[in-house]
């Protein structure tokens, strides 16, 4: 019997110790969409994709969505939950940004700030040069 209870309080506590994925964690994440925009418009493309991911899901759900300032531009994500990453949205001081998806949003749907990136990429993006 003891060795029963030792076994499942092992089982328990080692598969409690994994975690949600992190950006260090590169290989739980998929470049989806990305795009060059001026730098004069970054604080705008930072706002539209910031309030496009808050209203990509509806309020009955537990998905939080947050903006981060980097040395290098603007993080936007939205977590599952608060703690489980799902989407990251990259906007660099260079007018690189760039739209990953986390293996944790397997299950659920992020059509919502997919839409929202690409409207925002649209909205803002640097025309093609010939």
């Amino acid at each position: 019997m003891k060795k029963i209870i030792l076994s499942v309080l092992a089982f328990s506590v080692l598969s409690g110790c994994s975690s949600a994925p992190t950006r260090l964690d590169t290989s739980e994440f998929e470049s989806l969409m990305s795009g060059s925009i001026s730098a004069d418009v970054i604080l705008e493309f930072t706002g539209c994709v910031y309030d496009g991911f808050l209203s990509s899901h509806s309020m009955t759900t537990d998905i939080d969505t947050k903006q981060q300032i980097r040395t290098d531009g603007y993080r936007v994500e939205t977590y599952a939950g608060g703690r489980i990453l799902l989407m990251s949205a990259d906007i660099l001081n260079s007018g690189h940004v760039e739209l990953w998806e986390s293996s944790a949003a397997a299950l659920i749907n992020t059509s919502g700030e997919r839409q929202a990136f690409e409207s925002c990429l649209v909205k803002y993006q640097l025309e093609e040069q010939v």
